[in-house]
């Protein structure tokens, strides 16, 4: 009678799994109730079920499970020991979620199969527990073959948020994978743990991350741009680097701090001797508003060209009521470039002020481009 009472219950619990198929939203979750119940009897059943292609099996399977809880687990840690690999997977998950402690040594056991997704979900489910005696194998698991592994090892080591492990995880920012360094960039930014910042500065220097993969870069970026005004230090050593590159990076990151101590690191890459590094400062300078015009106002007396035409530009963008006067001296330049583009300047700032030394301009037939240009200031200036 016994094995009648076993075989009916068999029968009852294949009869609730196939219920899970219902489009009925009552039958369905009444079936899902039923197997809840049964607890440890129905475990196996739906662990079987892990192996169906039915998506609907495949979705409210393992959800039933992790609610069947601590009576589910035996019935799951037969399938890691016994099953086939996509359910060893599908187990792995759903005793992570379900967290009990005593799962501890069936994961560590799994941390060396040779099914590297095998390995990837056990590494994810330690890290999920969080019990801290499993970082010593997970810390050894950092240098493992799989990319995709070393990925799952370094997110399950990051939800520790251990101060210890975080030089480790750092050097998974050289792996030679871009996939892996990007997951360890993410995963260092997830600890929160401004300990972590010179690293990710550090990941600037190398041209791996930036050369042909924009993409790439702007996960560290991101990273990095994660802690604020914590990062200003690192970043504002970083502007002394020897790669331009890794110069502007630095300044797309200090650039939006606005933090006082961002103006001078950039008022000397105003001075640099790349082009792009330099007005990318200005241009961040000019955020800044009229505390930075000195700073423009100084580099009007440079001897280079582009520096005052910058200089220019930006006493222009930052439209004080002091750039008119800023800016006059230029209109008498020796070199042409730049009264031309002070010309312009003045035009754009709409200062009624300009026009009588713009009319006289305009009128001197000398030199045509410069009087052409001052009476397309003057139009811009009647018309507001």
């Amino acid at each position: 009678m016994a094995w009648f009472a076993d075989k009916k219950q068999e029968l009852d619990v294949k009869r609730l799994i196939g219920m899970l198929r219902e489009s009925d939203h009552a039958k369905r979750n009444a079936a899902a109730r039923q197997l809840i119940q049964l607890g440890a009897d129905a475990a196996s059943g739906l662990v079987a079920a892990l192996e169906s292609n039915d998506p609907a099996l495949s979705k409210f399977a393992p959800q039933i499970l992790v609610h069947i809880g601590l009576a589910a687990i035996p019935a799951l840690t037969e399938a890691i020991r016994t099953g086939e690999a996509t359910v060893q997977i599908h187990a792995v998950s759903i005793l992570s979620e379900i967290g009990d402690p005593s799962t501890l040594p069936v994961f560590l056991q799994i941390l060396s199969s040779k099914n590297y997704k095998l390995r990837g979900a056990a590494a994810l489910a330690l890290g999920k527990l969080g019990d801290a005696s499993a970082l010593p194998q997970l810390l050894n698991m950092l240098n493992d073959e799989d990319p995709d592994v070393r990925i799952a090892v370094a997110q399950a080591i990051g939800m520790f948020k251990d101060p210890s492990t975080y030089l480790n995880l750092a050097d998974l920012l050289l792996d030679p994978e871009i996939a892996v360094r990007q997951a360890a960039a993410q995963v260092l930014a997830d600890t929160e743990s401004p300990l972590v910042v010179p690293y990710l500065v550090e990941a600037l220097h190398d041209s791996f991350w930036w050369y042909g993969r924009d993409d790439a870069i702007k996960v560290l970026l991101a990273s990095i741009a994660q802690f604020g005004t914590a990062a200003f230090e690192p970043l504002a050593k970083a502007m002394s680097a020897q790669e331009p590159t890794t110069r502007r990076f630095a300044i797309s990151l200090l650039a939006p701090l606005k933090d006082p101590r961002v103006i001078e690191p950039l008022e000397m890459a105003f001075y640099d001797p790349n082009y792009d590094v330099a007005s990318m400062a200005a241009d961040a300078l000019v955020a800044y508003g009229e505390e930075t015009l000195p700073i423009f106002t100084e580099a009007l007396k440079s001897p280079t060209e582009w520096l005052n035409l910058k200089a220019i530009e930006s006493i222009t963008k930052i439209g004080s009521r002091n750039a008119y006067e800023l800016l006059l001296p230029e209109l008498v330049d020796a070199n042409e470039n730049i009264r031309a583009a002070a010309v312009k300047a003045l035009g754009a700032l709409k200062d009624q002020r300009a026009l009588p030394v713009l009319n006289e301009l305009a009128a001197k037939r000398d030199n045509r481009e410069i009087s052409k240009l001052a009476r397309q200031a003057i139009a811009a200036i009647h018309a507001g």
